[in-house]
């Protein structure tokens, strides 16, 4: 065991959720959409319930689950998604 390893912190987090956190500003900016913070997570939640959750401990853990994500047929397919549940909100916002 390396001594990173062991100083490691440990915590439950959800990496798609971080995947989709990071993806969805960008693509609402495109849309010329509100970007209030409650648009922003009605998108994210939208998005996330038609995800499966990949739940991880540690940053290793994180870093390997957004492997499969970084492939371009996904990296692809999540934009449409996050693209689809954007216009959704935007077209019915609820503030």
């Amino acid at each position: 065991m390396e001594i990173s390893e062991c100083c490691e912190k440990y915590a439950l987090r959800n990496s798609v959720e971080e995947l989709i956190l990071a993806k969805t500003k960008s693509i609402m900016s495109r849309l010329n959409m509100c970007q209030c913070e409650k648009c922003f997570l009605d998108t994210c939640a939208l998005v996330l319930n038609k995800l499966p959750p990949k739940y991880v401990t540690t940053d290793k853990g994180c870093l390997m689950a957004k492997v499969p994500a970084m492939d371009a047929r996904n990296e692809l397919e999540l934009a449409i998604l996050i693209t689809q549940c954007a216009k959704m909100v935007r077209d019915n916002p609820c503030h």
